[in-house]
Order: C-alpha cells, then sequence, then structure tokens
C-alpha cells in the first residue's frame, strides 16, 4: 500500500481490524500532536462543523496529527467542494460529510474529493504534496470519504447512499439520529430504535461492499461498536475526556476534603 495520508486507517481495514479514531473540537495544534502522538488511533478528526476549529487553524492541527504518522480527518461544515478542497489539499487524508440526505449528495462529496476523470476536485495539491516521494494522483484515490447519516431522510435511503460509487461508507450521527425519533440528543446509544437504526445501516453498508463509522463518547461503546462490525469508531473526545477528568478531579478533592474534616486535622 502507498504511504498516503489515509494509510494508517486503510492498513487496519485490510488487516481486517476497525480504525480507532480520536475527535477534536477544540483548534488546538498542541493538543492534536499530543493525541497523534500518542499511538492509540489510526485517525484524528478535526471538527469543522460542532468544532471551533477553521480552515486556518485546522491546517495546523492537520500537520501536528500527520507528523506523528495518523490518519487526519475532517468532518466538513457541509458538503463543500471548495472547502473540501482545501483540506485535502492540506493534508487531511479524508473527509466526513454531515446531513447527507441523497444519492446526489454522496456523488457530490465523492467528486470533490477525486480529480478527474473520476471526479471534479482542482489539482493544487500545497502541503499534500510535499510529503517524500508524493504521488498526489495516488492519494486523491485512498481519501476517506464517509456520508452522515443523521436524518430521518437519510435513514430511510441508506441502502441507496451505501451504492454510491467511490463512497467508502456510511458514518452514524448517534445524537442527530436521536433528535429525529424523539429521544433527544447524546451519545453511546441503547435505545431500542436507535439500535434497529444501526443494524439497518450496517447492513446496507454491509451489502454495498461499504465501511461503517460511528461516533462514540467512550472507549468501551466504542469497543463494542467495533465488536458489532463497525469500522471507524471514535474512542476518546477532546471535550468529553477534559469535562471528564475536571469532574474527577473535583470529587477526588471533595472526598479528601470530607476525609481531612473527619479525621480533624
Amino acid at each position: 500500500m502507498k504511504d498516503t495520508p489515509a494509510r494508517p486507517v486503510r492498513e487496519a481495514w485490510a488487516a481486517g481490524r476497525p480504525a480507532r479514531n480520536a475527535w477534536l473540537t477544540i483548534p488546538d495544534a498542541h493538543l492534536a500532536e499530543m493525541v497523534a502522538a500518542r499511538g492509540s488511533v489510526e485517525a484524528v478528526t478535526l471538527d469543522l462543523q460542532h468544532g471551533l476549529f477553521d480552515l486556518g487553524t485546522a491546517v495546523h492541527a492537520l500537520r501536528a496529527v500527520a507528523a506523528h504518522g495518523r490518519a487526519p480527518l475532517v468532518r466538513l461544515p457541509d458538503i463543500d467542494a471548495a472547502v473540501t478542497g482545501y483540506v485535502l489539499d492540506a493534508g487531511a487524508a479524508g473527509v466526513i460529510a454531515p446531513m447527507v440526505e441523497s444519492p446526489a449528495e454522496a456523488e457530490a462529496l465523492v467528486a470533490a474529493c477525486r480529480y478527474p476523470p473520476r471526479g471534479r476536485r482542482s489539482h493544487g495539491p500545497t502541503r499534500a504534496a510535499l510529503r517524500p516521494d508524493a504521488d498526489v494522483f495516488a492519494a486523491a484515490e485512498q481519501v476517506v470519504a464517509f456520508a452522515m447519516i443523521e436524518t430521518r431522510t437519510g435513514l430511510e435511503r441508506c441502502e441507496e447512499l451505501a451504492a454510491v460509487d467511490g463512497l467508502d461508507g456510511l458514518f452514524v450521527g448517534p445524537g442527530d439520529l436521536g433528535l429525529l425519533l424523539g429521544l433527544g440528543a447524546g451519545q453511546d446509544r441503547d435505545e431500542p430504535e436507535l439500535q434497529e437504526a444501526f443494524a439497518r445501516v450496517l447492513a446496507a453498508c454491509r451489502r454495498a461492499g461499504k465501511r461503517i463509522g460511528i461516533h462514540a463518547a467512550s472507549a468501551r461503546y466504542a469497543a463494542r461498536m467495533a465488536a458489532s462490525g463497525f469500522d471507524l469508531v471514535t474512542l476518546w473526545v477532546d471535550a468529553v475526556a477534559i469535562s471528564a477528568t475536571l469532574a474527577a478531579a473535583a470529587e477526588t478533592w471533595a472526598q479528601q476534603a470530607r476525609s481531612s474534616s473527619g479525621s480533624g486535622s
């Protein structure tokens, strides 16, 4: 397999393993580098939809992730050929597009990722051409492209979406799916209605020979999803992890304070 930015993810799949993903919403290149340097994930996704990244801070984070041999992915704010081309030229290994509802939208996503004649991506690889022995055309063919299933229409048409040529797979967004099913927002979902939706998308991807991804807020839930057949699983989210460690620190402090007060010291 050529040494393209997507290699860590595609090697995991080729070996029959799910690719592990970290999710970043905080636009800090040092944080991105810390996560990538740990070596516990194949991919690090920068969230341009609900995260605080802009294109400038995303470029710095892409460089930091790539420096440690991880696949930098970008969750796009929308299906936008200009933004897609920009992040791929800057070195992104792939993109995850939100709220995809039709084959035409999925086809537009694929076209934005591939050079002609397979797509309509403009050639201007900037950072992507700086890799040693870079083959930007081979890298474009290896770009990971996922369409998110987050709406009722997307769920109802998931079989059609999975069949779109050139799309790597579908990526389940549990929060928005929970909203559309009247269950509220949230992650790590076990409601029967959502599990049924997950199973439908998984079956659609398997029939089409495509990959399936899912967002999660914990490594425990991500491992469960991987065991059930998901190919790209988010096992760490920066804001969730920081909030959890702060809460744990506050509780430890409170317990120690109560213990010290009880001992009379």
